[in-house]
């Protein structure tokens, strides 16, 4: 640990790097304050504002009676366009999805009203996907993925259970994407995404709204909705003027 550091953001960052590595199954109970206050050798505010980060960011969770237990593991991307079978993949988790649909659309004022991002298509017909993203079977995302008409059509022929949609582009068709635009917002889920999520209805997600672009020419949008209990979203800032984009970390508990 660096020792220039404050205190408890040290003491935060070993017991994260500990819970990234596996010291801490999910379910298990973390040691208790006492015990921390002992291995670190500070006071019991040191030790509960670390915790604080800790169930903060969604890997400890306090059970009031019963202690701190881990919530999860974590996947975390950073400034890099990956889909969700990447990312699962890179910290050695399985990913996998089940398709809903996959059915030609018309581009109507109503569709448009309901998704404005799909004005970026200059299209009047496309392919949506929809599917159930999971990780180690468990379903975490509802996807409706739109595609340019063609592109589309390529991508239904392969099997879009065990491979994300990126990897066959660029491995498979030779399509490269170079950008995206996100934005995040959050909701409540409806029966229809209750059920396929396996969540209560009017559970709280976060709703990812992404258009991906093929040099300027859009290639997807795609409408993402997470389980709030199981993805969060960090947004890590860099103070210089000159730094035009902000790394964003995508987090992802495991439950």
């Amino acid at each position: 640990m660096h020792d220039a550091l404050p205190l408890h953001y040290r003491i935060t960052q070993e017991l994260r790097e500990s819970l990234k590595n596996g010291q801490w199954k999910s379910g298990e109970l973390f040691p208790t304050d006492k015990q921390l206050m002992e291995k670190y050798n500070v006071s019991s505010t040191t030790v509960r504002r670390a915790i604080y980060e800790l169930v903060k960011e969604g890997w400890l969770e306090r059970k009031p009676g019963k202690g701190t237990f881990v919530k999860g593991d974590m996947v975390e991307t950073l400034k890099r366009l990956t889909g969700f079978f990447e990312e699962i993949r890179e910290k050695g988790m399985k990913p996998s999805a089940a398709i809903l649909t996959i059915e030609e659309v018309e581009v109507t004022d109503e569709l448009l009203e309901e998704v404005p991002e799909l004005k970026d298509f200059d299209e009047e017909k496309l392919v949506l996907i929809r599917k159930i993203q999971k990780m180690n079977d468990i379903p975490v995302v509802y996807l409706d993925s739109y595609w340019p008409f063609e592109v589309g059509q390529e991508l239904r022929k392969h099997d879009l259970t065990c491979r994300g949609m990126y990897e066959i582009l660029q491995d498979s068709l030779g399509i490269t994407l170079e950008k995206a635009d996100q934005i995040i917002t959050a909701s409540l889920a409806d029966e229809v995404v209750a059920n396929a999520l396996n969540i209560e209805k009017g559970a709280p997600l976060l709703v990812m709204k992404r258009t991906v672009f093929s040099g300027d020419e859009a290639l997807e949008v795609s409408v993402n909705k997470y389980r709030a209990d199981m993805y969060s979203y960090r947004v890590q800032l860099d103070s210089s003027l000159n730094n035009e984009n902000e790394g964003l970390v995508i987090e992802t508990l495991n439950m």
